[in-house]
């Protein structure tokens, strides 16, 4: 009995170490077939993708890291440098990384996309938040009328693209129903996506299977029709 209690013991010690191992999930990557790019929202690195990663379980993976302390040209530079070359692509981006996602479709091919509570509006908070925080480039990239926020707006798809809407969680200080990070009237901005509105916080998505199932049919769907889709 004690050893069968051992044998248990180490069973569920392992099964955690893999759920939380940063090197339980690694990058995939190949020049033939589609990548799926994940990017990651400000302050956080490809390691919040790990759930979802697990689940979905995709052939082909470029993970993205970047510093939100770079300012978002330099950050997109160096995100195009990684992936050129090995396209077609899929991205999937979280919060910030969904507007890098979107401004990536202006130098590789992409074929389709799911952005995860990306505020392609800006926000209200971050245009008061970068007077208090002047160093901190997010509160200036981020702003209703920062530059990437404004070329955002200028970008026009005509791919498959998914926004997802995290609708709880809302806190006081931001302009109206918010997920706790992004007002939902940002991430609802865009009319050239599909919007779907999922029951979650701005963190708590990233732990959905939910979430999981629409990337899947997503990243489905722009796969078997990559061939009627833009080439450049």
């Amino acid at each position: 009995m004690e050893f069968l209690s051992l044998q248990v013991n180490n069973y569920m010690l392992n099964y955690i170490r893999n759920i939380f191992s940063p090197t339980a999930v690694k990058e995939k990557r190949t020049t033939n077939d589609v990548n799926v790019i994940w990017i990651h929202g400000a302050n956080q690195t490809s390691l919040s993708f790990k759930y979802l990663q697990m689940q979905t379980k995709f052939d082909n993976e470029i993970l993205i890291n970047y510093s939100s302390m770079t300012r978002f040209q330099d950050n997109i530079e160096m995100i195009v440098d990684k992936v050129a070359g090995k396209g077609p692509h899929f991205v999937i981006g979280h919060s910030m990384g969904g507007l890098y996602a979107l401004h990536l479709t202006q130098h590789v091919r992409v074929i389709g996309g799911v952005s995860i509570s990306t505020p392609f509006r800006g926000s209200s908070t971050a245009d008061w938040a970068k007077y208090i925080v002047p160093s901190y480039p997010v509160f200036r990239d981020i702003g209703r009328k920062s530059d990437p926020i404004r070329e955002a707006n200028e970008i026009k798809l005509d791919i498959p693209w998914t926004q997802i809407v995290t609708t709880s969680g809302s806190v006081p200080y931001h302009n109206g129903p918010n997920d706790g990070v992004c007002t939902i009237a940002s991430m609802n901005h865009r009319t050239d996506m599909k919007h779907v509105e999922v029951p979650h916080t701005h963190y708590e998505t990233m732990v959905s299977d939910q979430v999981c199932n629409i990337m899947t049919a997503d990243y489905a769907h722009a796969s078997s029709i990559k061939h009627l889709l833009r080439q450049t």
